[in-house]
């Protein structure tokens, strides 16, 4: 069963990876473009971490975030700049643009080949993917789509496998 504290923070990764994936995307404009100075960045990250307890990291700069210390090693992030990452009641979140969407599939292709399940799968076309995978440890939902240059944007959110 699912703790509403879980089920929060579960909530909240998701929403705010799908945000951050539409709007870096391309298929609107970069709001991360118009953050200055890291003012808005420090300000997000320690509303979220006072308010929520939540190890949270923006990178408004496009300089290269981090993944949280605790990411756990399994879970593997294919090289990329990371844009946002959250560590939160053992769930953890992360989106990061990557070169190319051929970099985007093989971090995808890295879960099946370490064992993971394929439990669901959304093509939406030329606008990218959505896979559901599964181990006995982990859920992962594994996502990305490409913009017009090619760089493509994934989101990677990790939970423990519920038994």
């Amino acid at each position: 069963m699912i703790t509403s504290q879980r089920a929060l923070t579960s909530a909240i990764s998701v929403a705010l990876a799908a945000g951050l994936t539409v709007s870096l995307s391309g298929c609107f404009g970069n709001p991360l473009e118009r953050i200055t100075d890291g003012l808005i960045e420090g300000t997000v990250e320690n509303v979220i971490e006072g308010t929520t307890g939540v190890d949270v990291d923006v990178d408004g700069d496009g300089s290269g975030g981090s993944l949280p210390d605790s990411w756990p090693a399994e879970i593997p992030v294919p090289e990329g700049s990371i844009l946002f990452s959250l560590a939160a009641a053992g769930t953890y979140s992360a989106t990061l643009t990557v070169d190319s969407e051929d970099a985007a599939k093989a971090g995808y292709e890295q879960f099946v080949s370490n064992g993971y399940e394929v439990v669901s799968e959304i093509s939406l076309g030329d606008q990218g993917y959505a896979y559901g995978l599964r181990s006995p440890e982990w859920t992962v939902q594994y996502s990305w789509g490409s913009d017009d240059e090619g760089t493509a944007t994934v989101n990677i959110t990790a939970s423990p496998t519920e038994e």
